[in-house]
């Protein structure tokens, strides 16, 4: 005969004190007079122990709200350079890889690019824009999500259209995922990527989406 079990006999592992996730720290170069379309975030982690890892704020970002029709994001592009390995062409993959192997001795996970778009012409335009600007200046040595957030399609008014850009930390070469790149997660990295961003306006020449 089995012995009966009550639920004061089973352990639901409620108690096991869990260790407290280090999640990403970041420090922000707000939009202002100056460049009042360009805002510059970088992102480090204060901790080596349970990092939350980038995924987390990338996927926030692609999926800003819970409506499963429309909480996404108009658009997402994932640029890589030419000599990344074929598996890491991915999202998916190459995320999970760069949080699986961001050795504990690294801070810095990634910056953030947020520009704001021209009100006064379409969107993609803007989005093309910003993905020239984007494979350009960062995406020749690290991986890049684009994100675009155009609140008019779901009929609110938002802060304006908008694209995020996301740049991880570490170079990719044939080899895979090198060591971060401390210039660019620095307040060099945030002056290069502004004037770039300037000189990439003035340039730039409309191209079909």
């Amino acid at each position: 005969m089995l012995a009966q079990i009550t639920s004061s006999d089973v352990d639901s592992g409620e108690n096991v004190a869990q260790p407290p996730q280090t999640k990403l720290s970041a420090f922000v170069h707000h939009r202002c007079d100056e460049h009042p379309d360009f805002e510059f975030s970088r992102h480090w982690y204060k901790g080596p122990e349970n990092r939350v890892g980038v995924e987390p704020w990338l996927n926030k970002k692609i999926f800003p709200g819970e409506d499963g029709r429309f909480g996404c994001a108009a658009k997402c592009d994932l640029l890589v350079p030419p000599t990344t390995p074929g598996d890491l062409g991915r999202y998916g993959t190459l995320v999970d890889r760069f949080d699986d192997t961001l050795p504990p001795y690294e801070k810095h996970a990634m910056i953030h690019v947020k520009i704001m778009l021209d009100p006064a012409e379409a969107w993609h335009v803007g989005f093309e824009r910003v993905r020239s600007y984007a494979r350009a200046h960062f995406a020749h040595r690290f991986a890049t999500v684009l994100i675009a957030h155009v609140p008019g399609l779901v009929g609110l008014k938002g802060q304006g259209n908008h694209v995020h850009c996301a740049v991880l930390s570490r170079e990719i070469t044939i080899n895979g995922f090198g060591g971060a790149c401390t210039d660019l997660c620095s307040d060099r990295g945030y002056e290069a990527a502004l004037a770039a961003w300037r000189e990439h306006k003035r340039n730039w020449v409309d191209e079909p989406a």
